[in-house]
């Protein structure tokens, strides 16, 4: 894979113009290999090309129904009003190496596994979030996302943080991902 090179205007371009042909025939979930419908007659099929799923199969719009999912509009809008005053974190929740690679402007690197309940620092992490104790009343309000629509690893952070008690009113999922944001050309950053 292309592990340690950073891709960026006209190279990024020529990876997503490559990306057809280095394609497979893919799942759309774990449990869905396609979709076929009977549509006025006519049979409407609809499979996947792309990477293997599982693990990266489409991701259903909502995390987990106390959670709202945004869009870049609503990034923005949170980077302004909450992140910029200091109460609230943009999160990749990807592995370092795609973090390092190209991330959202502003974000901060927690990988999805870090989260979960066996991680024994993982109350180390929640206090890094402003969980004190149990207390949640000052936790971050947090936006979470990874690689795309099709990457679990979002989801996977909403979920571990529900699990430990983070309340969902604090949590915002961006389901599009780096893999929309710079579909859209919007800018990214190196992570560090």
């Amino acid at each position: 894979m292309l592990q340690g090179v950073r891709l960026t205007g006209f190279g990024l371009a020529a990876v997503l113009a490559a990306a057809p042909a280095m394609s497979q025939q893919s799942r759309i979930t774990a449990n869905d290999p396609g979709f076929h419908v009977l549509l006025n007659g006519t049979e409407i099929s609809i499979t996947r090309e792309g990477a293997a799923c599982p693990p990266a199969c489409v991701q259903p719009m909502q995390a987990a129904p106390e959670i709202a999912t945004i869009g870049e509009l609503e990034v923005l809008a949170f980077l302004d009003a909450v992140a910029a005053k200091g109460t609230g974190l943009l999160v990749d929740a990807r592995l370092p190496d795609g973090f390092a690679a190209a991330t959202l402007p502003g974000a901060v690197n927690v990988p999805a596994a870090t989260l979960v309940p066996g991680n024994p620092y993982r109350d180390d992490l929640l206090a890094a979030l402003g969980v004190h104790g149990g207390d949640f009343s000052e936790a971050f309000d947090l936006v979470i996302f990874a690689g795309g629509p099709d990457s679990p690893d979002a989801p996977q952070a909403l979920r571990s943080l529900l699990d430990a008690g983070y309340p969902g009113g604090k949590l915002k999922y961006y389901r599009g991902g780096v893999q929309a944001w710079t579909a859209l050309g919007l800018s990214t950053a190196a992570g560090q």
